[in-house]
């Protein structure tokens, strides 16, 4: 018996993995990275990958799902343990950044459309609207959120967000990220909205920080 509870928790452990790994890739390189190159960088062979995941479609639908669990996750978190909705919504959209998670990126241009309308994904994102609506609307009666921001902008606003300078060193791309995340927030805000990143990001400074990163 320990050694079936063990095999199923190695696959299980194992299956995680996959779709962690197979949610970068994706991310990275776009849904039409092979399922081979989300093997070797997930460290497990061809065979258990395909085990878990027969076809291309069934592991992006395991990753979109994945993704919008975490994304439910967050706000749900966000809005149990802020005070205020703005900051709930402010942590949500960091969050999303920071981790890279946003279901649009991971199907961009996929070949297996039919995945996106999946009932298990239809749910989650219903079930993922309705919570991220839930701290829109209440922005909305702190008087903090601009009226004309709705739950479907934020949605828009991480989607572009968590794509990121994918031209830009790493360091450098999620130091951006963050500061344009925090300049998109203060411009959701009503007035008067909370001050951006104090010092500009120059032409200058990033021509020189961009320097740094070139082979001498």
């Amino acid at each position: 018996m320990h050694g079936t509870s063990q095999l199923r928790a190695d696959a299980r452990r194992n299956r995680e993995l996959i779709i962690d790994t197979a949610r970068t890739v994706f991310a990275e390189q776009g849904p039409g990275a092979t399922m081979d190159e989300v093997a070797r960088l997930a460290g497990v062979g061809a065979g258990t990958l395909y085990r878990h995941f027969p076809e291309r479609d069934s592991l992006i639908q395991a990753v979109l799902a994945d993704a919008l669990e975490r994304m439910i996750a967050l706000a749900d978190t966000a809005r149990k343990e802020e005070t205020w909705a703005f900051d709930a919504l402010s942590r949500f959209v960091h969050d999303c950044a920071a981790f890279h998670l946003d279901l649009l990126v991971s199907v961009a241009d996929a070949p297996a459309e039919g995945v996106v309308g999946t009932p298990e994904i239809s749910e989650g994102r219903t079930r993922l609207l309705a919570a991220l609506d839930r701290i829109v609307k209440a922005a909305h009666d702190e008087g903090a959120l601009r009226a004309e921001v709705g739950a479907g902008d934020v949605m828009g606003v991480v989607g572009l967000l968590v794509r990121g300078l994918p031209t830009l060193p790493a360091d450098l791309a999620d130091e951006v990220r963050e500061r344009t995340v925090r300049l998109v927030l203060a411009g959701m805000r009503t007035h008067p909205a909370p001050s951006p990143p104090v010092t500009p990001l120059t032409a200058d400074e990033l021509s020189g920080r961009l320097s740094e990163h070139r082979p001498t």
